[in-house]
């Protein structure tokens, strides 16, 4: 089936909207996002009803708590979808918007000459810290998953990425999984959303103690060419405006719960992967995107 071309309405409403986003001063942009996130939720009842089901059911909190929790994510949302189409307004300032702190540990992973595999999650802004990593100078080349409506929303979100960030993105299957081989073997970094649903492909581990699927690329690319595995975590601090990047210790160095290699168990590896991950959620989990349903398939 041919990619389908956007409709009439989303191409207007997005260029309506981003054309608006764009003519606001930076600080009242961000805080407009906040209110067309908190619309979102507002009308979106029937997806905020799974999210918050989700967020009780993970978290082990109340429905109150699983509210407010689920609809400051949708305000994230909308302040990262604001920064995001201003993204080449934000470059020139992008370095004092958003700090880098643990650097160090990417430089000792890079050092090795088998390049890195970044793991990171939808948390944050995570467009943002991709274009900021880039500016620093690390080669980021991210995996992503190829959508097939074209057009609109989808072909902005490309031409940011690609065009105003200068990432090189790759498709995670068929000819962008050797491109990933080949970005490895020259030194580079390919970065993981490792937050994802991987369905009947992935291993069974579980993701904040419910049943979850995980994607098993990050550790089979860690074995097949020795690339250690740096968490990455990103998130928006208090101010609403400015976020931090924390690199942290490189998790492949750490043996299993076994005391054997990263890498030697895929499910005890994949475990490792998941408390990095568990424990950001639980720290930031207002900045954590619900609306994306973690255990899609296993808990239907």
């Amino acid at each position: 089936m041919g990619a389908r071309k956007g409709t009439r309405v989303d191409k207007y409403g997005v260029s309506l909207l981003t054309g608006l986003v764009r003519r606001l001063p930076h600080r009242l942009a961000v805080a407009f996002g906040g209110l067309l996130g908190r619309l979102l939720w507002a009308l979106s009842w029937r997806k905020v009803d799974r999210c918050e089901v989700r967020c009780v059911a993970a978290l082990g909190v109340g429905v109150t708590v699983a509210r407010s929790i689920v609809r400051r994510s949708f305000e994230n949302l909308g302040r990262s979808a604001a920064e995001f189409v201003r993204l080449d307004r934000m470059m020139p300032g992008l370095r004092e918007t958003m700090a880098i702190e643990g650097s160090e540990h990417l430089d000792r992973a890079l050092a090795r000459g088998r390049g890195a595999l970044l793991m990171a999650a939808h948390i944050g802004n995570w467009e943002l810290a991709g274009a900021r990593m880039v500016l620093e100078g690390y080669p980021v080349v991210p995996l992503y998953t190829p959508q097939r409506n074209r057009g609109g929303i989808n072909d902005l979100i490309q031409r940011q990425r690609t065009v105003v960030a200068g990432m090189r993105m790759i498709p995670s299957e068929g000819a962008g999984l050797r491109e990933a081989f080949r970005t490895l073997k020259r030194g580079g970094i390919v970065g993981f959303l490792q937050d994802l649903d991987a369905r009947a492909e992935g291993v069974p581990v579980p993701f904040l103690g419910l049943p979850a699927s995980a994607a098993d690329g990050i550790v089979k690319l860690h074995v097949k060419f020795g690339a250690p595995v740096v968490p990455i975590l990103y998130f928006r601090r208090p101010d609403g405006l400015r976020h931090t990047i924390v690199i942290q210790e490189i998790l492949s160095d750490r043996p299993d719960p076994d005391g054997r290699p990263f890498g030697t168990d895929m499910a005890k590896s994949l475990r490792m992967c998941h408390n990095v991950l568990e424990d950001w959620v639980r720290t930031y989990p207002d900045q954590w995107l619900w609306l994306v349903d973690r255990w899609e398939s296993t808990l239907r």
